[in-house]
């Protein structure tokens, strides 16, 4: 199974070992199936849309036939994921969605769950939202890095609530340490917000923070 380069980042990523893997918003569910093949974790997919949940367990079927207590499957909010029924160390991906919806979710997630438990986000936009959402959320960065793929740069964010790594920041700190990739980041970025800016005082603020960034 081959990936694109932003779901074989967000696999490559993932260092620890889980009992549990939430792949939300799961679409076709080739990241959570890639799992399947390369950890010993039991692999929930998990979409708010029926239809897409009926084509990944067709293909689960096709695929990994002989491995149907491995994987469960959804159709589900993913601010409704049932993390308590399961024991043992888990890893919930939120990919492809928005920074926005990717904030809603978090805080509910956090809200329902309190015991320890990892993330690992790659929003398409909105980047700057959900990280001042996360600092409300008191979580630690594990790792965090840009990957681009298809003339579009993402944001990786692995995160957990264990006390290891630094805390969140709101403009990130890794991301501007990838040389040539985070120059043309921050350039698309400052772009951006040159353009949302004119006539709103609080997207004035944000592009001055992001000219301050030194790469």
């Amino acid at each position: 199974m081959k990936l694109g380069k932003r779901l074989q980042a967000l696999h490559d990523i993932v260092d620890k070992d889980y009992q549990h893997i939430w792949d939300c918003c799961c679409d076709h569910g080739q990241l959570g199936a890639q799992f399947l093949l390369s950890s010993e974790a039991h692999i929930h997919f998990v979409d708010v849309v029926p239809e897409l949940i009926d084509k990944v367990k067709s293909n689960l079927q096709r695929f990994f036939d002989t491995q149907v207590s491995r994987y469960s499957l959804y159709a589900l909010d993913v601010a409704k994921l049932p993390l308590a029924q399961h024991h043992g160390r888990q890893l919930v991906i939120i990919a492809g969605v928005g920074g926005d919806l990717t904030a809603n979710l978090m805080r509910d997630i956090c809200a329902n769950y309190d015991n320890h438990i990892d993330f690992l986000l790659c929003p398409v936009h909105h980047q700057y939202t959900l990280r001042n959402t996360l600092q409300t959320l008191n979580l630690n960065v594990v790792e965090e890095r840009l990957v681009e793929e298809n003339n579009r740069i993402y944001e990786v964010l692995y995160l957990s609530t264990y006390k290891t790594g630094s805390m969140i920041t709101t403009l990130g700190d890794a991301i501007w340490q990838q040389g040539e990739l985070s120059a043309r980041y921050l350039a698309k970025v400052q772009t951006h917000y040159t353009r949302v800016a004119k006539g709103k005082p609080e997207a004035q603020a944000v592009l001055a923070a992001y000219q301050k960034v030194k790469i």
